[in-house]
């Protein structure tokens, strides 16, 4: 084989390495830049005892809420929103059926009337999770509610709920949310916390 025949095949190799790399990365390179070089989500309850803030009406409420997190600062998150993806009830024996339903429904920001649905996230972000209002169920807080799904959360109904933020350029893992109330109301937080429990399900 002559010189020229070797350096022939070396740049028909690369050449064909160069188109390997570049059929890659035009199919993969969006998925390799968000994975190692995109925004790093992150959901989880800001306060288990909730915030007391009496409504105009005069009635005492109690609101729950989500931190959204972006560990990568340096990659800002585009028109994330927070999305209730699953939920499960409690039956009569105890345990928890999972009621999902056709698809995510999104929860609201914190001041909705103040934030479009969609948030770019660099510095960390609140969402509501829900809200008890004396005298009424336990609420989820959600931009829409289908007539098949219920946002209440009943006294003496265990629920848990499985929320994800979601991205233009990312996404969250699932964070699971546990409600349990007893039905009983008291406006000294501590006293409270031990009628509804808000926390992380293990």
């Amino acid at each position: 084989m002559t010189c020229y025949e070797k350096w022939s095949l070396v740049i028909q190799g690369a050449v064909a390495a160069g188109t390997f790399i570049l059929g890659f990365i035009a199919i993969w390179g969006d998925r390799i830049r968000s994975r190692f070089f995109g925004p790093k989500l992150r959901v989880f309850l800001l306060n288990p005892m909730g915030e007391l803030n009496p409504l105009n009406d005069g009635r005492q409420c109690r609101n729950y809420h989500l931190t959204v997190t972006n560990n990568r600062k340096w990659a800002p998150a585009h028109n994330v929103q927070i999305f209730l993806t699953k939920i499960f009830r409690q039956a009569a024996d105890g345990s928890l059926i999972d009621k999902s339903f056709s698809g995510p429904l999104q929860l609201t920001w914190q001041f909705p009337e103040y934030h479009p649905q969609r948030l770019l996230i660099g510095p960390d972000r609140v969402c509501d999770i829900g809200r008890v209002i004396n005298g009424n169920p336990f609420e989820l807080m959600l931009y829409f509610t289908p007539n098949n799904f219920s946002k209440d959360v009943e006294a003496h109904q265990k629920t848990q709920v499985e929320v994800v933020a979601v991205a233009d350029n990312g996404e969250s893992e699932p964070t699971r949310i546990e409600i349990a109330w007893d039905g009983n109301w008291s406006d000294d937080t501590m006293e409270m916390n031990r009628h509804l429990i808000v926390r992380e399900a293990r």
